[in-house]
Formats: C-alpha cells, structure tokens, sequence
C-alpha cells in the first residue's frame, strides 16, 4: 500500500526553498525526486513529496494548537517503529527541535528526560497513549496520531511554565549515560547535523539509488544515520519491526523485502545472529555497503559478515553522540596487518571536517597515547543540565581556542598509521593492590582464546573493594577447563576470572553488550542496595 496523502500541495519548479537543508533539498529536487520512495514500513511508502505534506501538515496543527512556541521542545514517543521513526524525520524536516523518549528502556528513564522541562509538548499515537499517562499530564500539549496521521490534542495551559534552556538552531536531543547512569542531555544543532551529512556522503560515496536499513532504537544515535543520511541523499529508509530482527532468516527477508543496499549494526548484532545460526555463505547478497559502529569491531566478527555479505564493503566507525554520530573510519572490508591490533580493528582516520588529539598528563597532542579529544563543526556546545548548559568534558585547543570534546577513550594516534581503540579511560580496576585495564585483560583473552564474543565484569565485595573478575565469553567449542588452562599460562593470577560464563552476551535496546545486566548478574546485592 502506497500511503499518500489526499490533499498534497503542489510544489511549482522555481520555488524558492525554505526550511531546513534536508528540506531544501527536498524542494529543490522536488521534479526529479518527489515522488520517489523515501520510506518503506512493510507494505506502507511514502514519497517524497508526501513527506512535504505530512511535514506541513503536522507544522500547521502544532501552530494551531500553539505547540510551536520557542525553547519548547517536542518529546516523542510510540511502539510503533514507523511512528516511532516518521514523527522525528518530519519534525527534523520542519526545523520543529525535538526529544526522543523510548518504552525499550526503563520508564523512569523517560520520566527523567522530560522532567528537565518546565514546558513540552508530547507527540504520540494512540496504541500508545495509555502507556504515557505520567508524561502527558506534565505535558503543555498532547498530540496523539491514529494510524492514518490525522490528529487529536488535549491541552493543559496550566503546564506552560518557562524553560531555561535555548533550543535556537537545535534539531534534536539525545540522552547518553556515561558511566553514571544518569542520563546527560545531548543537544545537536542544525550545523552539527550539517556537518555530519556532508562527511558522511563524501566517505561512504552513497548514490541516490541507496536503501539504508532503519533498525535501532530513536534513543540511540545511530538512528540520526539511518533517518537523514537517505534524505540528505536522496534514498530510501527502510523500517525494520522487530519480528524483522530475530534471526538470520527474517534479517535476510527484510533485507530482500525492501531491497536493502546500506547496512547499519553494532558488531554484538552480528555476533547475536552467529549463535542463532550458522552463517551460510551469500546470504546478504544485496547488501553493498556495511556501516559498523558502537564497539571495538574484532576481527573475528568482521570475517563473519564479510562471509555472510560477501559483495559488501565494510566500514568500521568511531563516535560518541556529543559529536553527532561518527568522526572517524575506515573501509576494512580487507584489512592489512596495521589495521589489526590485538584481534581488534582500526577506528580509522578522523573525517575530513574533524581534528583528533590526545590528552596525556595534561598536555594535549596530535599523536601519541591518551585521551581522545575531537575537534570540528560536529562537536556539541555542551550538555543540557537544571535549566543551563554545562560544558562539562569540553577543553580549548590551546592555539585556536576551539572547543574539543574529551572522549573518555584511551587512543593510540599516530602519523602515516592506523589509529587504534585502546579502551575506556575509567575501566581502571584494582584487584589485590594491583591495577590493571579491563580492555588489556579482554585483548589477552582474545590473543588465546578464540572467541566471536566477550566481556569482564568486576565483582565488589559489600563494602565496594573489588575482589576479582567474572568473565562472558561466546563462540564455537568453548570449554571452561580449556579455557582456565590457557587462561593460566597468560593472565596473573589476581586476574583470572573467578568464575567463567559460556554462551550468546545479552544486548541492551541499541544493540551492544548489555554491562549494565551483567553487572547485575555479577552483583544482585547492587540493585537492592
């Protein structure tokens, strides 16, 4: 089915463009592109000139209701994966800023994200609704969508206080937790954007004939990929449901079903469908560029989608959401031995618009070991916190003055080579007086066992010493005696795991190594302390 709406207007060839720069896009190529599919959700497509439409159509009702009011932001949420996806791309094509919030993730996490307003507006559909019950009763506005998108509202004036917070030029807000867990308020703005579509077009070379794949959740950035660089482009985004994502077998459906060239994952998804079936060779045929971002890539995983999408290239990235998506990368689609370092592949060169640094004891560098900083028009102005921005993790480059974000990453840069992930700054243990990286212990247990999968977590003892490590580990023939025997003759022994875990590692909603539920496992007296 073909969703178009009934009343759309007509764009004359010599309108001036107005809005955004995807939307200008959009108008200016209007003739050539517009009714070219834009998006695919099952058997549902819209154009892009429908997309226009229901753009304006969802600016007008907002204006009417006075739900476009400065530094107000609209929080989205629904089950639904084209909703969930079509009302951010058309706020994002309106320039409208807007809040992501996601029934994947804990609820109170989403209470969280939109009590740092003191006036919102709530955009939801209404399978959804009754789930939002908290949310919307603190909301200024309402708007809830029904599966046609014709929409009906409920105000609360009451709710209108003042937001201190400046949404000029913002497109979007993402969330990102850190290590605390307290969820730090990412706000990107339209050069930000920008910028990333512009390096990102001339690094992958996407053709306008391209059909990315749309399967990660609103709240993770990598959904900024997969909703604007097909726009910006001039391709097709392709929803995924989730029925789509259980196992090699729907994941090649999809793939067919929409004709998916583009492929985005995180490398604990490739590894999620290895142990649900083998690969068979040419099973993704189709596919002709792999984007592969979130965690250290191994060369193990590479090897297994190269095998599974033998007519792709591969392009392992780098970057955190506080510079808009990625920063970095490299085709690896054949990586040579520098590429390689510790079964682990380079994170590639820094993009063409970015500068790298690094921080070590205080001096900052443009090669050498430390703290990743990234400079260039990607990189946020600082998060959103209690009603003002804070700057928290951004330094000055000492000779330009640029804002640089501090990463947290240890790198290793060096000139004419490839750059390498070293590992998180604060993975730092001490067990037993000793101090060791929790990425140096994985790296050894990469170089002697060989693994599709893995991860080490620190048990504490009650009173928060930490008293040893547990160890995750997945792939093929895996035995715990073997495993402790090798293990013996190359971990010191404060450092052997305390007890070994086999088997597939559980994935949190952006489709990573869930840490968080493996801490839990490893310390129950956490959760209830």
């Amino acid at each position: 089915m073909t969703n178009t709406p009934s009343n759309e207007r007509v764009i004359a060839h010599d309108s001036t463009p107005q809005g955004t720069s995807l939307q200008q896009t959009i108008v200016a190529n209007i003739n050539k592109y517009g009714d070219k599919t834009a998006v695919r959700y099952r058997n549902t497509t819209y154009s892009y000139r429908g997309l226009l439409v229901l753009a304006s159509q969802l600016r007008d009702m907002l204006a009417a209701h006075s739900g476009i009011q400065k530094n107000v932001p609209i929080l989205t949420c629904s089950r639904s994966p084209l909703f969930a996806n079509l009302f951010n791309l058309l706020l994002g094509l309106e320039g409208i800023p807007y809040e992501p919030l996601s029934l994947n993730e804990p609820f109170d996490r989403a209470i969280a994200k939109a009590s740092k307003w003191q006036n919102f507006v709530l955009l939801t559909d209404s399978q959804t609704e009754s789930e939002l019950g908290p949310i919307s009763a603190r909301a200024s506005l309402t708007v809830i969508a029904d599966e046609n998108l014709s929409y009906r509202t409920h105000s609360r004036p009451e709710n209108a206080g003042e937001n201190h917070l400046s949404l000029d030029e913002c497109v979007y807000i993402l969330s990102t937790s850190g290590s605390t867990g307290v969820p730090k308020s990412v706000p990107i703005k339209s050069h930000n954007l920008d910028a990333y579509l512009s390096a990102a077009t001339r690094f992958f070379g996407v053709e306008q004939d391209e059909h990315f794949s749309v399967i990660h959740d609103v709240c993770f950035d990598f959904n900024i990929h997969e909703l604007y660089l097909p726009i910006h482009n001039h391709g097709c985004l392709c929803i995924a449901d989730k029925s789509d994502l259980l196992s090699p077998a729907t994941v090649s459906k999809f793939v067919e079903r929409h004709g998916v060239t583009f492929w985005s994952c995180v490398p604990s998804f490739i590894n999620h469908l290895d142990h649900l079936r083998k690969f068979n060779s040419n099973t993704f045929n189709r596919i002709r560029k792999t984007m592969i971002c979130g965690e250290a890539l191994t060369l193990v995983i590479q090897q297994a989608w190269r095998a599974l999408a033998p007519n792709s290239r591969i392009f392992n990235l780098y970057g955190p959401t506080e510079c808009t998506v990625s920063v970095s990368g490299k085709d690896i689609t054949f990586p040579q031995q520098d590429d390689i370092r510790n079964g682990v592949l380079t994170i590639g060169e820094a993009w063409d618009n970015t500068l790298f640094y690094v921080l070590n004891e205080g001096h900052i560098s443009q090669e050498g070991r430390g703290e990743l900083l990234v400079g260039g028009p990607q990189v946020f102005d600082g998060y959103f916190r209690e009603g003002s921005v804070c700057r928290e993790k951004l330094v000055e480059e000492p000779q330009s003055g640029q804002l640089l974000y501090r990463t947290g990453d240890n790198v290793e840069l060096s000139p004419n080579k490839p750059n390498h992930y070293l590992g998180r700054g604060d993975d730092q243990l001490q067990i037993r007086g000793h101090r060791i990286q929790k990425n140096e212990i994985l790296h050894l247990i990469c170089q002697t066992i060989p693994c599709s999968n893995l991860a080490v977590v620190e048990k504490n003892s009650c009173n928060g010493t930490t008293i040893g490590i547990v160890l995750f580990i997945s792939g093929e023939n895996l035995q715990e005696v073997d495993i402790r025997r090798r293990l013996a003759a190359t971990l010191p022994s404060y450092a052997l795991p305390l007890k070994i875990n086999i088997g597939p590692l559980p994935m949190n909603k952006n489709m990573k190594i869930d840490h968080k539920m493996l801490y839990a496992n490893v310390n129950p007296e956490a959760e209830t302390s």
